[in-house]
């Protein structure tokens, strides 16, 4: 079959307006009318000369009708939401159907033969049936110390919302599915919050802050994990500068910080002295740097043997300070042979 091959579509059904009659389950005694168990009855497959009596034409009508009915239901991209009595009726939904939710903004896709299950269960039992397409969000308001389940409809969603004022930890129970979710904690108490499947793992997520947590069929896990040196991840950012923290990143105020404590600034004056005395910075002076030179040793000879012995050298020391007084005392000792 090829795309060129698409059929005809009605935009009304046969019979819309014409005289038909109502196709029944069973065909009663005694009885000319067609019926859907029956069809149309013995006595209207023989002659009318020999005692038949001819189908009905509002049979007829009422037989197209419904079939070309159903054709346009499909033709308009339309389906049928879960029907007990209907799956009773035919032994349950096979695998691969594919059904409408009951809010009409999803679908759900059967994955066993002879599903009677309801998709839309108020726990997190599995039926059989995963959410397929699903539009919208899920909102859980008024958590508070219970733990709460997702019923099959809310967590068909992919994006969970959660309220409620915290006081004590609190766990929200989703189905065992293979499937993802955002999960979005506007909580607010001194309780923690945490997703998990009834009997597997679950990942916490903290108050003000989203996660992406995947269903593998058992628990869950968060999707993208908490970075360190060795992983990357979602990193928490900080503004401190005197933390050594290797799982958070720094903010631009703390690197501004840092830059500014760094930053030499430009040489506002040199003062030099060869005797004690008073050092009094230049104004805007918030470091100095100090360098001291101590004076070399004398030098000493013996003339009756014609040698000299030459003095050492002297001493140099060199600090970078903070400014931590407006007013120094130098003091240069004195020289000594």
């Amino acid at each position: 079959m090829k795309s060129s091959h698409t059929p005809t579509k009605h935009a009304i059904p046969f019979g819309q307006n014409g005289n038909k009659r109502g196709i029944p389950q069973d065909t009663k005694t005694g009885s000319d009318e067609a019926s859907l168990s029956l069809g149309f009855p013995p006595e209207t497959m023989v002659p009318k000369v020999s005692g038949g009596i001819p189908p009905s034409g509002k049979d007829f009508n009422g037989i197209l009708n419904e079939l070309s009915a159903m054709g346009r239901w499909a033709n308009a991209g339309a389906g049928y939401p879960f029907d007990a009595a209907f799956a009773n009726a035919i032994g349950g939904y096979p695998a691969s159907a594919k059904i409408p939710n009951s809010e009409n903004n999803g679908f759900w896709l059967n994955t066993v033969d002879n599903n009677l299950d309801n998709p839309e269960v108020a726990d997190d039992r599995l039926t059989g049936w995963i959410p397929a397409e699903n539009y919208g969000i899920a909102t859980l308001s008024g958590l508070s110390k219970a733990d709460v389940t997702l019923m099959a409809l809310q967590a068909s969603k992919a994006r969970i919302v959660l309220t409620g004022d915290l006081k004590a930890n609190v766990a929200v129970i989703f189905p065992a599915w293979q499937k993802s979710w955002t999960v979005v904690n506007q909580c607010t108490g001194s309780g923690s919050l945490i997703c998990r499947t009834k009997a597997g793992a679950g990942v916490v997520v903290p108050k003000g802050e989203s996660r992406e947590i995947v269903g593998d069929g058992s628990g869950l896990v968060q999707r993208i994990v908490n970075a360190n040196t060795a992983v990357a991840g979602i990193t928490q950012l900080s503004s401190a500068t005197d933390s050594d923290s290797e799982t958070m990143a720094a903010t631009p105020k703390a690197v501004k910080a840092i830059a500014d404590t760094l930053s030499g600034g430009r040489l506002l004056n040199i003062q030099s002295f060869t005797r004690s005395g008073t050092y009094t910075p230049t104004s805007g002076t918030k470091k100095i740097r100090v360098k001291c030179w101590g004076a070399g040793g004398g030098g000493a000879g013996r003339s009756t043997r014609g040698a000299s012995i030459s003095g050492a050298g002297g001493g140099f020391v060199e600090g970078f300070y903070s400014l931590p007084t407006d007013i120094f005392n130098i003091l240069i000792g004195s020289g000594r042979c």
